[in-house]
Order: C-alpha cells, then structure tokens, then sequence
C-alpha cells in the first residue's frame, strides 16, 4: 500500500492531527481514517485539504483523484 500522501504533507506543515480536522470541518476520527486508508473521503473534502496544505490534489491522492 502507498503512503499516504495526507498525512505526510501535514506531519512536514507541522499541523496536529485535531488541528486539521477542525480545519476540515471533520472530526479527528474521521481523519484517522483517511489517513489511515480505512475510508476513502469525498472530492470536496479532498479539494480542501490539498488547498489548506497548497499542495494539488494529485500530490495529495495520487492515483485517487
């Protein structure tokens, strides 16, 4: 399985996990797992997070997008 390019991106950005959720709107949870590849979220919640960490949403979900 690939790493997971979310996580990655928001360790290197410094962001704590509940942190990005409430950015997301999301609950910790639920980010949990994304990142952890145990659900696969919806393209708006996608978008959003590639535009919090200014990274494009093929760098984010390669191969998912």
């Amino acid at each position: 399985m690939q790493e997971n390019q979310l996580k990655i991106k928001r360790w290197q950005t410094g962001i704590k996990q509940y942190e990005f959720a409430t950015l997301l709107k999301c609950s910790s949870p639920y980010l949990s797992m994304v990142e952890n590849h145990r659900i696969d979220p919806p393209l708006e919640f996608k978008l959003k997070a590639a535009r919090l960490l200014n990274v494009t949403l093929d760098e984010l979900f390669p191969n998912q997008a």
